[in-house]
């Protein structure tokens, strides 16, 4: 599943995804493109043009709507028939949604055509009453755009080019003309930009309960009438101003929380801050402990098997063989169709692989490019790819078969498993998902507002949320810059610092911890640490690379989670 950065492309590398920023102060988007209509050729490109509430382009993240998934840059060609949907995103800031439609290549034109039409669409339904921001209209012929009249509905007068802005609030309605043909209605509200009467307001917590040690914090998010206003509003917990929206505290104790915009008050919610605990605590996946439990697919000799881009299939195998054996363990048998075991496959002069799971992924997809846990691991269950479109030809890994080893037993599984990954903070765009990517950037990364241990207490909350739900794979850096040499490892168990509730280490096994033939399964462990500032995660360790830096992390739900 290939989750792109618009900002940061760098970081697509073997396993790539991101998420939105925190707060930020809501502005209208308008997304546009040169054409709606493109042939389904891998050629034929449709640019998007993303604008704000000035008219002024600016720079966004393209998605697929149906997906949520992010495009690279700004352009959309595919080889593929059909309706694609899009909209965009700047920090939290959305604009409309656009249909491009993909039409057959070398088609047989119709031998009876549907007869032309004139379309106009706008570019902002809602403008502000002040004269100055405009709304700009296309008008176009069968997706063809054309410089066609715009005429104000209410007394057919035409405009004196194809932008309208105004002093009077209400609905205005347009038409174009071209030629001999007449379009439909669109309608135009222009609102009142007059100061109206201070609304109430609402402060918002997305933890009730932190431990206090100056680290762990509540997220303070400030509303009126809908829109997000913390950035206006000032924050008090106790009588004191916080600095920002994130409340810590080293002092335990019940603080009151409220805020104030201009003369409005909030209602008051309570933040508890607990005493901390001393000491480490260590925390394997259910069933595993540092000798057993635990799996380590390892890719044959340097990569010589075909399997030199594969190893977020060596970390899926691993998750599912550890999902199968708690499956099995809560009382239940593997389906016919599914594959469990050691590998039994001879390639070449290698030995099989350490699972028979691998082999489904050496045989079952194309892996000239890097892939995602995330797509491999619905794909062997239920025959899914979550946002299929973009695991295709071209752009990474993908399958060449339907999957779907468990599809026949999937209904009555699904309520077994911890569904919707979403952290307390950062809800997920699938609902519907049992395992997730979390990415740097936005989260705890240089796209975010955190510094120093604040970033690594983000990803410590999310790793052992991840395993009160299951387990996780990681998807490393190389180099500390993050922007390349990425590689997926599956991660087994963590420790953890109770005081502070940062990790201090990992326990990993990774496909390629060894180049030689033959190998044997290892489970590695890293230190974690963090330097000040905008410094990434670091994994220091006595293995092959000494040094690596977290990218991301995707959890996956383990049978029962749910309950």
């Amino acid at each position: 599943m290939k989750k792109i950065l618009f900002a940061l492309a760098a970081l697509l590398g073997i396993v790539a995804c991101e998420k939105e920023p925190a707060v930020e102060v809501q502005q209208t988007l308008t997304l546009s493109a040169d054409k709606l209509e493109i042939t389904a050729d891998g050629e034929d490109v449709a640019t998007f043009t993303v604008k704000n509430s000035n008219d002024e382009a600016v720079e966004a993240t393209i998605y697929f709507a149906n997906t949520n998934e992010a495009l690279e840059g700004n352009t959309f060609k595919t080889k593929y028939t059909g309706e694609y949907k899009f909209y965009a995103k700047n920090g939290n800031n959305k604009s409309n949604e656009i249909t491009v439609v993909a039409k057959e290549a070398g088609s047989t034109p119709d031998p009876n055509p549907e007869p032309d039409t004139l379309q106009l669409s706008v570019d902002k339904q809602t403008i502000n009453a002040d004269g100055v921001q405009k709304a700009t209209f296309t008008a176009a012929v069968n997706s063809e755009v054309v410089e066609a009249k715009i005429y104000n509905a209410a007394n057919d007068t035409a405009l004196s080019g194809n932008t309208f802005s105004t002093i009077e609030a209400g609905d205005y309605r347009f038409y174009a003309k071209y030629n001999d043909l007449i379009s439909d209605i669109v309608k135009v509200t222009a609102i009142s930009t007059e100061p109206e009467e201070e609304k109430p307001i609402t402060i918002e917590a997305s933890v009730n309960t932190i431990k206090a040690n100056g680290i762990e914090s509540a997220m303070l998010i400030v509303t009126q009438d809908g829109a997000n206003v913390t950035n206006k509003s000032t924050i008090y917990a106790n009588g004191v101003v916080v600095n920002g929206n994130k409340f810590a505290t080293t002092t335990p104790g019940s603080y009151t929380i409220y805020a104030t915009k201009g003369s409005v008050t909030s209602n008051e919610i309570t933040i508890i801050a607990t005493e901390v605990e001393g000491g480490n605590s260590i925390v394997f996946a259910k069933g595993v402990d540092i000798a057993s439990g635990w799996y380590d697919v390892n890719k044959k000799g340097a990569g010589d098997n075909g399997d030199i881009n594969m190893c977020w299939a060596a970390a899926a195998s691993n998750m599912i063989q550890w999902w199968q054996d708690q499956y099995v363990a809560a009382g239940n048998t593997l389906p016919s169709t599914a594959t469990n075991g050691p590998g039994t496959k001879v390639y070449g002069s290698f030995s099989p692989y350490e699972l028979a799971l691998m082999e489904v992924y050496h045989d079952e997809w194309n892996n000239n490019k890097g892939g995602h846990p995330e797509e491999a691991i619905p794909w062997y269950f239920e025959g899914k790819l979550y946002g299929g479109e973009y695991a295709s030809p071209g752009s990474q890994a993908y399958p060449l078969t339907e999957g779907g080893y468990f599809k026949s037993v999937w209904s009555s599984i699904e309520s077994h498993l911890y569904r919707g990954y979403s952290h307390d903070i950062f809800p997920s765009d699938y609902p519907e998902m049992y395992t997730y990517c979390y990415n740097n950037y936005y989260l705890w990364g240089n796209g975010s507002s955190l510094q120093g241990k604040e970033r690594l207490a983000y990803f410590s909350n999310l790793v052992v949320e991840a395993f009160e739900r299951g387990m996780a794979s990681l998807t490393i850096a190389l180099s500390e810059n993050i922007a390349s040499l990425h590689h997926s490892v599956t991660i087994w168990g963590y420790e953890i610092d109770n005081a502070t509730g940062l990790l201090t280490r990992i326990w990993i096994t990774d496909s390629d911890d060894l180049m030689s033939e033959p190998k044997q399964p290892l489970l590695n462990e890293y230190s974690v640490s963090i330097g000040e500032g905008k410094s990434h995660i670091k994994l220091s360790g006595n293995t092959r690379y000494g040094n690596a830096w977290i990218v991301s992390i995707h959890p996956f739900s383990g049978y029962g989670s749910a309950e």
